[in-house]
This record gives structure tokens, C-alpha cells and sequence, in this order.
């Protein structure tokens, strides 16, 4: 069996940071608080990270526990994650976000670590 290592860039973790702290350290699907255990609270992608027009897109993002993010993103719920997706942006937004994920998009990591820096200290500063 291969295993390939998934290499993190410095603003895929300031983003996974944003979307967690969005959404107050708990996972979206059981609401079960990870404040205490931060390492099993995941920031997942409905569209993959591959998705360049929304891989920082936090409409595309929700934070989900390391069992329901494998169930939902990977599993055996991914009909359930589509229903949430609905549910959350509105038929119209996720159908938007469907073509913003599968339209080609060039991101600029600089300029993008500076965005989500800022997002961050307004979260900190209770802004957003």
C-alpha cells in the first residue's frame, strides 16, 4: 500500500484556523464541542481542495470532527453532506459555488496569507 503525504501550505492552515474558529470549534454535523481536543475538529472542503476557485472559499467549508468529515466528505454520508450544503447556502448559493469549484481559478498564496491573516484578527477582535 502507497501513502502520499498531502503537503500544507501556511494559508491552508490559517484558513482551516478561520473556518473552525467560524464555526465556534464544533463540528457542524453532531455539534459536539473540540475546543479541548483541537486536533480532531477538521476544516473540510464540499469541493476539494484541488478546486482552486474555492479552495478558500469558506461557503465551500465547514468544520467537521475527524469520524463525520471521513463519513461525509469520503463516506458513506456524502448524499447527507450535499443535503446539509442545501440546507446552510440555499439551493441557489450552492448551485454558484458548484460552478465557481469547477470553473479554473489561479490562487496567489501571498496575497491570500494577508486576507486570511486579517479575517483571523477580525474573529479575534469579534468583528465577524
Amino acid at each position: 500500500m502507497s501513502y502520499f503525504k498531502v503537503k500544507i501550505k501556511k494559508t491552508d492552515s490559517l484558513f482551516s484556523l478561520y473556518i473552525r474558529n467560524r464555526d465556534k470549534w464544533k463540528c457542524r454535523y453532531c455539534g459536539k464541542d473540540y475546543s479541548d481536543n483541537r486536533k480532531m475538529l477538521h476544516n473540510s472542503h464540499y469541493w476539494g481542495r484541488n478546486k482552486e476557485g474555492t479552495r478558500y472559499e469558506p461557503d465551500n467549508c465547514m468544520a467537521l470532527c475527524f469520524y463525520h468529515h471521513e463519513q461525509l466528505g469520503h463516506g458513506d454520508l456524502r448524499d447527507k453532506y450535499k443535503e446539509m450544503m442545501i440546507e446552510w447556502l440555499g439551493q441557489k448559493r450552492f448551485d454558484s459555488l458548484e460552478i465557481q469549484a469547477n470553473s479554473y481559478c489561479k490562487k496567489d498564496d501571498k496575497f491570500m496569507e494577508i486576507k486570511l491573516k486579517e479575517l483571523l484578527k477580525e474573529q479575534e477582535n469579534g468583528e465577524s
